[in-house]
């Protein structure tokens, strides 16, 4: 008799929190007892099955494996998608705008770098009704012929979409020397610009690699002399113009003093820095740019997060 009114009592205090929506403390009125003594029937309820909780198409999502990366890698958060047909950028451009929509509040001042998933975002991207939102540039342009993928465009799209304020640079992001970037950043405009760029809340970044793939490289934006010390200290990636190696630290080869885009202690000063990326090639550098802190927030595919489990 004891057990089933032991049962009787748990039911109804499972009954009254789960179904009506009452808090601890109203039930341990209504029933005469400690809140205490309610938390402690809740969990039995969990432990004897008594309350069952049954998440919502749990194994179509990631959700165990992305808190274990969470945990492994240090993270606030990591968003993974399933790897499907068709081009893996649009997946993630829907995930990683989806996200932003849900982090942007009232006042933030988003930060964007360049590439095509953040093309994808974009694209993706839906009206917010937050008010007083800014939407800048992080790195300079490229004369690139996918304009698309180029800063500019981002935060020029972004800004309508969000009805944003939008702060551009107006200038490529590699220049071809350091007097030059040195006298540019002389003029009130740029200083300005980079005023904006510090006082970012949110920062949107792609990861670059150092693979035949990366624009950078294939383009041959660096000079030879920069590559080769790049290659020397085992660089395996860059976030906005900034190369580390595996381990996450800053190689120093030159190439920031010629380039237009937000210094390194800057960019990690933002409280919110998400990454975006994915593929074999770009693996090294997510994991560098995780090992650095260079980014609090990953969104990347089901392959890439499942290797990320092997090396870190």
């Amino acid at each position: 008799m004891q057990n089933i009114k032991h049962i009787d009592e748990y039911t109804k205090v499972a009954y009254y929190y789960y179904k009506i929506g009452m808090t601890q403390d109203d039930i341990a009125k209504k029933m005469s007892m400690s809140r205490q003594r309610v938390n402690r029937i809740l969990k039995k309820c969990l432990e004897t099955g008594i309350v069952k909780i049954v998440i919502q198409d749990y194994e179509q999502q990631n959700v165990e494996l992305e808190v274990q990366l969470e945990t492994l890698l240090g993270l606030n958060e990591i968003i993974i998608v399933n790897n499907q047909e068709g081009e893996i950028n649009n997946y993630l451009g829907v995930a990683a705008s989806s996200y932003l929509k849900r982090v942007i509040k009232t006042n933030d001042i988003i930060g964007f770098s360049r590439g095509r998933a953040l093309s994808a975002l974009v694209n993706n991207l839906l009206p917010i009704e937050k008010l007083n939102l800014t939407v800048t540039q992080l790195v300079g342009g490229l004369n690139a012929e996918e304009t698309n993928i180029n800063s500019d465009y981002i935060v020029r799209r972004s800004s309508e979409i969000l009805n944003a304020k939008p702060c551009f640079m107006y200038a490529p992001i590699i220049l071809e020397n350091k007097e030059l970037r040195d006298s540019l950043m002389k003029e009130s405009f740029f200083s300005s610009v980079y005023n904006t760029m510090k006082a970012c809340t949110i920062a949107v970044v792609g990861i670059g690699d150092m693979s035949s793939k990366s624009s950078f490289v294939q383009k041959k934006y660096i000079s030879t002399e920069e590559y080769n010390i790049l290659h020397k200290e085992n660089a395996v990636g860059e976030i906005c113009t900034h190369y580390f190696n595996i381990n996450g630290s800053i190689i120093e080869s030159g190439l920031n003093d010629r380039v237009l885009a937000i210094d390194i202690d800057s960019f990690i000063k933002i409280p919110l820095r998400i990454g975006v990326g994915c593929g074999p090639e770009k693996l090294s550098a997510i994991a560098g740019a995780v090992r650095g802190k260079f980014i609090n927030v990953l969104i990347t595919d089901l392959e890439t997060a499942n290797s990320l489990t092997k090396i870190i």
